[in-house]
């Protein structure tokens, strides 16, 4: 099972653009220098209940920290809305795979034709920009490892929570209009609603 995720998250990492990657290395980096330099300040105290209550009081204010970074997220999240077109939810699958367009065709991380949308690692969109058929229903599968909620910059649409591997499928009015979207605290897309018989989607 362990290696299936670390498959599956390999692979959501290769359909990122190069250029939206996080530089791991260099977090990976702040936080060892941040960590010797905690370690270098309790080296100067004076004594060792000093030194031992410095710790008690850092190991509560961390719990604290994280306590809070879970209340800041949750506080993150909107008030669902559907005002523009219809929505229904699809419920956590353990067994999702990443998904493809019309088959077995990988989405493009930049741009696609196609119906399918991946939540990436940390809020990535896949793809970039999608050009979809105005009539069809469109599909958010949330591979990100953490609840994700989808927004539409200009109103109408905020989806209820999408928990890791749930899925959130829109359908437009069925009208032809372009428009930007993005997830609570991560990055933003464009989605292109065509008629079916346009150059691209056939």
């Amino acid at each position: 099972m362990r290696n299936v995720v670390q498959r599956k998250r390999r692979l959501l990492f290769d359909l990122v653009p190069t250029g939206r990657r996080r530089s791991y290395g260099a977090r990976r980096f702040a936080l060892v220098a941040l960590v010797a330099a905690g370690l270098s300040l309790a080296a100067c105290g004076s004594t060792h209940s000093a030194a031992a209550g410095k710790s008690a009081t850092a190991s509560t204010h961390d719990k604290g920290k994280d306590k809070g970074k879970d209340s800041d997220a949750s506080a993150q999240f909107l008030t669902p809305e559907m005002t523009y077109g219809t929505a229904t939810y699809g419920a956590p699958n353990p067994g999702t795979t990443i998904p493809t367009e019309r088959g077995s065709r990988p989405i493009s991380a930049t741009n696609d034709a196609g119906q399918q949308i991946i939540i990436a690692e940390h809020g990535e969109l896949v793809p970039e920009l999608l050009i979809a058929d105005a009539f069809l229903p469109i599909t958010w599968t949330n591979l990100s490892g953490q609840p994700q909620q989808v927004v539409f910059d200009s109103g109408g649409v905020v989806s209820k929570i999408i928990p890791y591997e749930g899925t959130f499928v829109w359908t437009s009015p069925g009208y032809a209009v372009s428009f930007r979207y993005h997830v609570v605290g991560g990055s933003d897309a464009e989605i292109q609603l065509q008629n079916p018989n346009t150059p691209g989607l056939s």
